[in-house]
Formats: C-alpha cells, structure tokens, sequence
C-alpha cells in the first residue's frame, strides 16, 4: 500500500464506487483479505468467518468516518462495534534485527487481530489522534473518506490522481467547451 492513509481509512476504500447501482467489492474472498492484510503489513491468513467480520468493521468505520466529517457524532452502533473490536487488540508493535517496527499477531486466528489492530486505528483516527481532518473526497462519482493532512487542511480529493484529476479535466473541458 502506497498511500499514507490511516490503515482504517484504506480498509473503507476497499468498497468502491458506493455511489453506483453495483459498489465494487475488493474483498470478494479469504484469500483477497489475506492479501490485503499483507499489504497493510498485518500478514494474517482469512477465513470466511474473518472476511465478514472484515467487511462489518469496514462499513462501520466508513458510516463513523463520515459522521466525523460531517462533525456529528458517530452512530451509537457503529462506535459501539469499532469499540468492540478495538478492545480484542492482542497484538504488538515488535522491533526486528534490522530496527523495523512489524506488528506480531496472536493466533489462531491471526485475521481477529489484525482487525483489532484496524479498529484501534480506527479509535486513534476518529478520535482526533492523527494530525489531519476526516474529509469525504469531493469528486463527482466518488464518496471516499479520507484523512486530510495538509497544511492548509484545503485538499478536497480522495487522491489527486484518481479523484483531482479528473475533476480538474472535467472542469478543463468545460472551459473549453463554452463560447
């Protein structure tokens, strides 16, 4: 994973295209939440039980994230169950031969864990730890939350290579297009 995104907010984008009659499901399987988790650095092997209970903590996040930048309140019932897994947190930040910080999970099963890591983080992010603003991307056909860091906290896109620049050449087009 290459951007720097809360791990809970990257989970919520595992769902794309909310918007649209037929969301994109990047979570299809065990296996697509076991790579997933790798790539966030929380190597942990999925079961389908894990895999539902990954996509529950995922729609939970992403409704409590939007309260949050909508400054209200998460719902009681999403705040409830991210508090819930946050509180299963077994696992550690360990440091390794060469000074890396890796996360050790408990298991079996590993997956439970390393949900638990996700909704700690997510705790730390909606509860104002992180440095930034809980924004939801302004683009037209995207609906994503995201953790705004900028200096000016003035970024309004999800990514400016997805989001921002298609929004900035559909704005080119229309400028052009008028007499």
């Amino acid at each position: 994973m290459t951007e720097s995104q809360p791990l809970c907010l990257l989970l919520t984008k595992t769902l794309r295209h909310r918007l649209e009659p037929v969301p994109q499901e990047h979570l299809r399987s065990p296996a697509d939440l076991t790579d997933w988790l790798a790539a966030a650095g929380l190597p942990a092997p999925a079961d389908p039980a894990s895999l539902q209970d990954a996509r529950d903590l995922r729609e939970s996040i992403y409704r409590a994230a939007r309260a949050v930048a909508a400054g209200t309140a998460p719902p009681t019932a999403d705040r409830d169950h991210i508090n819930t897994w946050a509180s299963r947190n077994d696992a550690a930040r360990t440091l390794t031969g060469t000074g890396d910080a890796v996360w050790r999970l408990a298991s079996p099963p590993a997956a439970r864990s390393a949900l638990a890591v996700i909704a700690a983080d997510a705790v730390d992010t909606l509860g104002g730890t992180h440095d930034g603003t809980i924004k939801v991307c302004a683009g037209d056909h995207c609906n994503a939350v995201f953790l705004d860091s900028s200096r000016g906290r003035s970024r309004r896109w999800c990514s400016m290579s997805t989001c921002g620049n298609r929004a900035k050449k559909e704005a080119m087009r229309a400028r052009h297009a008028q007499p």
